[in-house]
């Protein structure tokens, strides 16, 4: 099997899920696997899909710090991702890789699999496994099949959604964490101590951590554990760049799918 890897940098939150959703719409015409890494520029503040806004987000604290508010076109509960302080990966599938035929929760730690295997490559010994049960809005404090753990505290989380005949998986590592403010901007019942005692980032941990060193491992992390034979640079097709613009304009901008979740374009997700 091929993979094609897209090194994709730092864009706009709203950018960054236009484009995960126009290669997964667009898995059938590409004829190929991708795994997207990307970070995020200004900092954003994401929503799952099925989230209520007012309830899940303190909209004065958003505003007040500048975040870029947009809705994943997953499930799944509150994220900031913040700039320079995580990397994100998006991996898309067809219905003819053995992961796709796994059960959602299974598949889901299949990929996240080539997270733990690019943190060995590091020297980092992680693990998948999730925390117990919670209906908290913080989505790190929610429990995951596919949760990455260091040293016992969740360093990653992912949310997958299918649609046709391909499924989209993107999910976090942090490198950088800080509870404070995610109890600022996110509506919940957990104090920062507590917060910062189950979630981190790798540099909270002391791990010194070289960007490109974490780009390369998670590519053959995530090409080894899912069985891909050969890996392809390259970058968005026409048709997937003129699809995410689209989307970018039509709707990851636009209050009514960031604020109400309602707005949603024909044969999308």
């Amino acid at each position: 099997m091929r993979l094609r890897v897209i090194i994709d940098g730092a864009r706009d939150p709203r950018m960054n899920m236009a484009i995960d959703e126009a290669l997964l719409a667009s898995r059938r015409g590409s004829g190929v696997d991708t795994l997207r890494i990307y970070t995020w520029r200004p900092t954003g503040v994401s929503l799952g899909r099925g989230q209520d806004t007012r309830s899940s987000v303190n909209m004065e604290e958003v505003d007040r710090l500048g975040l870029v508010l947009v809705r994943r076109p997953t499930g799944g509960r509150t994220l900031i991702h913040v700039d320079g302080g995580e990397v994100t990966y998006s991996i898309i599938l067809s219905s003819q890789n053995p992961v796709y035929r796994a059960s959602i929760p299974e598949s889901a730690a299949m990929i996240a699999r080539g997270l733990v295997r690019a943190l060995g490559i590091m020297g980092i010994k992680a693990r998948v496994g999730g925390f117990r049960g919670s209906e908290e809005e913080l989505c790190y404090l929610r429990e995951g099949a596919s949760d990455v753990l260091v040293e016992g505290r969740k360093v990653s989380g992912s949310a997958q959604v299918r649609m046709g005949d391909a499924l989209l998986q993107h999910g976090t590592l942090l490198l950088d964490f800080d509870p404070a403010i995610w109890t600022r901007v996110i509506k919940t019942r957990t104090s920062p101590r507590e917060l910062g005692a189950r979630v981190t980032g790798l540099r909270n941990l002391g791990y010194s951590v070289d960007l490109r060193e974490v780009l390369e491992a998670m590519v053959e992390g995530f090409s080894r554990e899912l069985g891909y034979g050969e890996v392809i640079y390259g970058g968005l097709t026409p048709v997937e760049a003129s699809l995410a613009e689209e989307l970018y304009k039509n709707k990851y901008s636009t209050r009514s799918w960031n604020i109400e979740g309602t707005h949603r374009l024909p044969g999308r997700v």
